[in-house]
């Protein structure tokens, strides 16, 4: 090994040792959809969207645990839950109401009982009547004997209509679904099982923290299990172990794929150039490309997603290209100054379809997207990093003097005299290039999109999603991303219109428009409704009067109601408002309901069970400010807008490609020669996909421009060559050599589980072959005698 440069190689290795080490000791991986989606700042709805991604409701996990018998699994979660609560990413952990909550709801709600009803005009008719009220006055003797009677006698010389315990029974129905509780304790005595609820510091998505809770809650469960005589199981509801396994999964198939990449590469380097030392060369300038990209990315995100970490292994397919390019021309035709002087030979060529490749994924870096952005910026600083890398440290590595290999220059003129053999017969590649024409304009008008961002995760195991539908059945649970969404300008005009939402959303459940729903307005009406709902019970004719004459003909001592009588006739207490609920128990209940945005807020209704979103819109019609959310369906359509986009940025780039190789080669006939085979191959690709039925992502559209990024390379490469006159064998060596490599790296991301690099692999690994397969296309389009146009 000629090391002509130590100094250079001592500081490449220092840096890279030192990115290393800041990228163990920074890098945090998300899986989150909300990088797929366009900025906040859009609409209303892409705001509410992306904070959905990172709320409370995303934030919580329930843990069923089932034992023998009940007693068993509530002493289980009464011991797991110490254990739980000290893990520091645990921000609340709960096995039953807050005891602290009883109180706030008396404080809060008993002195504004008659503000609120379920149907207060309903109600107020009722009570009009005699025979209402001697409902009213049966219905309060039959719950002095009920098991709650305890209660029911605090409360009823103030309340004997019981508005109070009514309002309690709404807010048990939200807070606890099914839920019993049992000696303070969430439980499901039907399946012997006590409940946690459990909240974490961060999102869900956030692999840092999730990663190490994940193995928290396994470890301490199964420590749990080991110290109980009882025979316990575990079931669980929440997207944090979905996200984590997502993140694992991805991330081990990466490091799978790299490996095996890495061998293949490997095993190609040893057949054509039989030198350990080339191999470690090569690849030097790949793994510092990555080094850099991935440090970079980090400084200006902070955070990674994993597909851009994925992202980082497709870098084989480019930037092996520029050490292979150069290691055949030093070992085929090395100059007679040495590596450098080959180097300098070959820079020009390198260095373009380098700056070509950083112009094709310039456009992406102004993505809408974060995540298509954050791939961008990758792409661009790990193919720079490559390219100075390839630059800096190979002549230092490569041996002045190869040695000879039969196989390599067999191969080379073998593929030399086929060239030659296609250059005179350029009829054919033009006959070639109009079929593919031909196809790619026949098909290419059925292309169908595939505008569903969760389609590009990996699939959900369908045993955890029957589990956690099991156990958030309990908790009586929305579906997830559907619900309707009131905004108004301040708090009031919002709860006013989430109000109306309230009324017309009951009679589309009572149609069966619905299963079931979850209301901020059980807990909160307006003001205008909390003051309407006391003024129409108040002045309802002589009611105290009546209804204390009833309730002493059914038995009630008359006197004892007196605190009823006064209730209605004293100035009643300030209407409650959403501010009230803060720094309360409460606040964790109704925080889910409320979302800010730059100027306005948002109420949210939670649904469940929903049939037919549009006859949810029509029932919600005329009603301004209120909208009709399907998550899902939002995130598709806004994706598809911005695939749209992405399309553009994608042709914007390739404008800028176009650019650079007329300024290279000050011809437009050279341009065109050069561009021509990378589009058709790119297109043709595109072509077979549909014809193999496949509907098109956004990954599909990475995986064409990765292609049209080696095109342009291979093209470049072939027509310097052309253009100097000398280095045809090595340049035509390399291009195989580099298409094996990258159609070896790309067909192991096609047998990916991760429906996005099973995308990306596809559309590149066929796209790559392509590539070269149209390369030879380019002396289709040059001036016959070979000169520059």
């Amino acid at each position: 090994m000629n090391l002509r440069a130590p100094a250079t190689l001592a500081l490449t290795a220092l840096l890279c040792a030192s990115m290393g080490l800041f990228i163990a000791a920074r890098l945090e991986v998300t899986t989150g959809l909300d990088h797929f989606l366009s900025d906040a700042s859009e609409v209303d709805l892409a705001v509410i969207s992306s904070r959905m991604m990172d709320s409370p409701t995303t934030r919580s996990m329930v843990l069923f645990v089932r034992g023998p018998d009940l007693p068993a699994a509530l002493d289980a979660t009464r011991i797991w839950r110490e254990t739980l609560a000290q893990h520091p990413e645990v921000e609340t952990v709960r096995l039953g109401p807050d005891p602290a909550l009883a109180d706030v709801v008396t404080d809060l709600y008993f002195p504004r009982r008659y503000f609120f009803s379920r149907d207060a005009k309903a109600a107020t008719a009722d009570l009009a009547s005699p025979a209402g009220l001697r409902t009213a006055a049966h219905r309060l003797r039959d719950e002095l004997s009920s098991p709650r009677a305890g209660f029911i006698k605090e409360i009823a010389a103030d309340d004997p209509l019981l508005a109070f315990p009514d309002l309690l029974d709404r807010f048990r129905e939200q807070v606890q679904g099914r839920l019993k509780i049992v000696n303070g304790q969430f439980a499901v005595p039907e399946e012997n099982a006590g409940v946690i609820l459990l909240t974490t510091r961060h999102s869900a998505f956030a692999s840092s923290f999730q990663n190490a809770l994940e193995d928290f809650i396994l470890q301490s469960f199964t420590a749990l299990q080991a110290d109980s005589s009882a025979a316990l199981e575990l079931k669980r509801s929440g997207i944090h172990r979905f996200a984590v396994t997502s993140e694992r999964r991805g991330i081990s198939e990466s490091q799978q794929i790299s490996t095996i990449s890495m061998l293949a590469i490997a095993a190609i380097f040893m057949v054509f150039f039989r030198s350990p030392t080339l191999l470690v060369a090569a690849v030097l300038p790949l793994g510092t490309g990555i080094l850099v990209a991935t440090t970079v990315s980090i400084l200006i995100f902070d955070q990674l997603h994993l597909m851009t970490v994925v992202f980082g292994s497709t870098l084989i397919g480019i930037c092996i290209d520029y050490p292979i390019h150069y290691i055949c021309h030093q070992t085929l035709m090395p100059a007679r100054d040495g590596p450098m002087s080959s180097m300098r030979r070959v820079w020009p060529a390198i260095s373009m379809g380098a700056f070509t490749t950083v112009a094709g994924f310039g456009g992406l870096a102004w993505s809408d997207f974060p995540g298509i952005r954050e791939l961008g910026v990758f792409a661009m600083v790990g193919i720079l990093g490559a390219l100075l890398a390839t630059r800096a440290i190979l002549p230092s590595l490569i041996p002045a003097t190869p040695s000879p290999n039969s196989v390599r220059r067999r191969a080379a003129m073998s593929l030399a005299r086929g060239l030659e053999g296609l250059r005179l017969h350029r009829v054919g590649l033009r006959i070639g290039f109009a079929v593919a024409l031909v196809l790619v304009c026949a098909v290419l008008p059925f292309v169908t999109w595939n505008d569903d961002v969760f389609s590009l995760n990996i699939p959900i195991d369908k045993t955890w999603a029957e589990e956690d539908h099991e156990v958030r059945q309990w908790l009586s649970q929305m579906d997830m991303g559907r619900f309707v969404v009131a905004i108004g300008d301040d708090d009031e005009q919002g709860i006013e219109r989430n109000d109306a939402v309230y009324d017309r959303i009951v009679a589309a459940r009572d149609r069966g428009l619905l299963e079931d729903f979850r209301s901020l307005h059980v807990f909160l009406p307006s003001v205008q409704a909390q003051e309407r709902n006391f003024a129409d019970l108040r002045d309802t004719p002589d009611l105290a009067t009546r209804y204390l004459d009833t309730l002493e003909a059914v038995g009630f001592r008359r006197d004892a109601f007196r605190g009823f009588e006064e209730t209605l006739q004293s100035e009643p207490p300030a209407a409650l408002r959403f501010s009230d609920f803060t720094g309360t128990p409460l606040a964790d209940l109704v925080g889910p309901f409320r979302v800010e945005l730059e100027d306005r807020v948002a109420f949210l209704t939670f649904l469940k069970g929903v049939g037919d979103g549009e006859a949810i819109k029509e029932a919600i019609a005329g009603l301004p400010g209120v909208y009709y959310f399907d998550q899902q369906s939002f995130i598709g359509e806004l994706y598809g807008r911005y695939r749209a986009r992405v399309m553009l940025l994608v042709a914007s780039g390739l404008v800028a490609v176009a650019l650079l190789l007329f300024v290279r080669f000050r011809s437009l006939r050279d341009t065109i020669a050069t561009l021509a085979p990378a589009v058709a191959a790119a297109a043709t690709t595109l072509a077979i996909l549909c014809l193999t039925g496949s509907s098109i992502n956004l990954l599909h559209l990475l995986g064409l421009l990765l292609v049209l990024s080696i095109g342009v390379d291979y093209a470049i490469f072939l027509v310097s060559t052309h253009r100097s006159g000398e280095g045809q064998e090595a340049t035509l060596l390399s291009l195989c050599i580099a298409c094996a490599s990258t159609c070896v790296s790309f067909g192991m991301l096609s047998l990916s589980d991760f429906p996005a690099l099973h995308a990306l692999g596809v559309t590149t690994g066929l796209g790559t072959l392509l590539s070269l397969l149209f390369a030879p296309s380019v002396f289709a389009l040059l001036k016959d005698d070979g000169d520059a146009a």
